[in-house]
C-alpha cells in the first residue's frame, strides 16, 4: 500500500499528517510532493497527482485544500481517502479567493467541485476550524464517514490515532469488495470478491461481475474460484462465459474452480454449464463445499428464498484474512445465520425495500440489524432494490452499504 499526502494551501509537504503517517507506514511507502498551487490550475495540477498513482493500492490523504485534490483522486480511482478539515468548496474560500491566484483557477474549482457523496471518503472535522467554521455539514454529506475532533483548522489533536482508526475503518469496509450490489432489475447485479493467499474468490459471478472482473490483473492470481450461492440468472448468468474467458484469454492456462453449495446444485451448474452454455469440462473444476478445503471457508448455510429453488439456495461462512464472514445470499430470514454472528464478525445481508416474501425486508429488519450493529457486529447492506430509500432508512446508524 502507498500513501499520497496532499497538504494545505499555505501548507508543507512534511504537515502534521505526514509526520503521523510516518509513525504508521515506512517512510518509502508515502509520497508527500510540495504543491505549487499559486501557479498550478486545478486541471493541470490533478493530472500531474494522477501520474505519480502507479498502482490500484494508493490511499490518498488530504489536509485543507489538499483534501480537495485527495477526494477527486479517490473518485477517478475508486480508492479511499482520509480527508482532514478538507476545503470541499475552494472557490468559496475568502483565504484563497483574495491570495491572488488566477481567476481562472478559482473558476476551476468552481466547476470541478463535488456535490454528491464520495463511498470512499473518510473525513476528520476539527470543533475548532475558524478557517471553515460550517464545514461540518458539507463534509456529512459529501463523505462516507465523518468524524468530530479535537483542534483548529490545521491542528487535530492526536491526528495520529485518529488517522488510525480510519485506516481501520478503510480496512473493515474492504474486507469484502462487490463489483455490483443492486438486486435482480439493477444495472449491477450483486456479486462480491475477495484475496486470500494470491487466490482471487468470487462469490457469483452474474453477467455484469465478467464485464468488471476481465478488466482486473487476474493473471496474477494463482487460483480462481467462484463461489455459487444459487442459480437465479443475476447470480450464477455470467459463469459461462467468465470459466470461457479466463481458459482461453490465458492461452489454456488458467481454469476457473467453481464451488456449488451442494450436490444438487453442483447437477444443476453442470446442466446448465455444459448442456445449455456449451461449455467443455476441460475448461473448469467443479466442487461442492463438502470438497473445498480452504482456510478461507468454513461451509455453506442453507437458507430459505424462493419455492422453486428450496433446498438449492444458500449463504456462505467465510474466514477472510482471520475475520469471521458471514454472507446471506438471496434469503427470505436471518435464522439460519444468527448463531454465526459474534462481536467483531462481518454481516453481509441482502435488504429490500420493496417488500415480498422472498428478500429480508429493511424496514422489519433494522430494529434487529441496529441491535447486531450494537453489539459489536459490522453489517453491510448488499443486493439492493432502491438504494435511495434504503440509504433513507439506515442514516444514522451504523449501518452501511456494501463497499463497490
Amino acid at each position: 500500500m502507498k500513501i499520497l499526502n496532499l497538504h494545505g494551501f499555505m501548507g508543507e509537504a512534511d504537515n502534521k499528517n505526514y509526520k503521523a503517517l510516518c509513525g504508521i507506514f515506512p517512510a518509502e511507502d508515502i509520497i508527500s510532493p510540495k504543491l505549487n498551487y499559486m501557479e498550478t490550475s486545478p486541471e493541470k495540477l490533478l493530472d500531474q497527482l494522477s501520474d505519480i498513482v502507479d498502482t490500484d493500492d494508493f490511499i490518498f490523504v488530504g489536509q485543507s485544500l489538499g483534501g480537495w485534490y485527495a477526494d477527486k483522486l479517490s473518485r477517478k480511482f475508486k480508492r479511499p481517502c482520509i480527508l482532514t478539515n478538507p476545503c470541499n468548496y475552494p472557490h468559496k474560500l475568502e483565504l484563497i479567493t483574495s491570495s491572488g491566484i488566477p481567476a481562472d483557477f478559482v473558476e476551476q474549482y468552481g466547476k470541478m467541485s463535488s456535490f454528491d457523496e464520495n463511498e470512499r471518503a473518510y473525513t476528520l472535522c476539527s470543533d475548532a476550524d475558524t478557517i471553515l467554521p460550517d464545514n461540518y455539514a458539507d463534509c456529512v454529506k459529501l463523505s462516507r464517514m465523518v468524524k468530530r475532533v479535537h483542534g483548529s483548522h490545521s491542528t487535530i489533536e492526536n491526528i495520529g490515532e485518529h488517522i488510525s482508526e480510519m485506516l481501520t475503518e478503510i480496512q473493515n469496509d474492504n474486507l469484502l469488495l462487490f463489483l455490483g450490489r443492486g438486486s435482480a432489475f439493477a444495472d449491477e447485479h450483486n456479486s462480491a470478491f475477495f484475496v486470500e493467499d494470491n487466490e482471487l474468490v468470487l462469490i457469483d459471478c452474474p453477467a455484469t461481475s465478467y464485464q468488471k472482473v476481465k478488466k482486473m490483473n487476474w493473471e496474477q492470481y494463482d487460483n480462481i474460484y467462484i463461489l455459487i450461492t444459487h442459480t437465479h440468472g443475476d447470480h450464477s448468468g455470467g459463469v459461462g462465459t467468465m470459466l470461457q474467458y479466463f481458459w482461453f484469454a490465458s492461452y489454456m492456462k488458467k481454469k476457473v474452480t467453481i464451488v456449488a453449495p451442494s450436490e444438487e446444485v453442483k447437477e444443476d451448474l453442470l446442466l446448465l454449464l455444459m448442456r445449455i452454455e456449451g461449455c467443455d469440462q476441460e475448461w473448469f473444476n467443479i466442487v461442492t463445499a463438502d470438497e473445498l478445503n480452504k482456510k478461507w471457508f468454513i461451509a455453506a448455510i442453507p437458507t430459505t428464498h424462493v419455492k422453486p429453488l428450496e433446498g438449492r439456495c444458500f449463504g456462505y461462512h467465510l474466514n477472510i484474512h482471520g475475520n469471521n464472514v458471514v454472507y446471506t445470499g438471496d434469503t427470505a430470514t436471518l435464522e439460519p445465520f444468527r448463531p454465526l454472528l459474534k462481536s467483531g464478525s462481518f454481516l453481509y445481508t441482502e435488504a429490500s425495500f420493496y417488500k415480498s416474501e422472498v428478500h429480508l425486508y429493511l424496514k422489519d429488519m433494522l430494529a434487529e440489524l441496529v441491535g447486531l450493529s450494537d453489539s459489536g457486529v459490522n453489517i453491510y447492506l448488499m443486493h439492493l432494490d432502491n438504494e435511495e430509500k434504503l440509504k433513507e432508512i439506515i442514516d444514522g446508524s451504523t449501518i452501511r452499504f456494501a463497499m463497490l
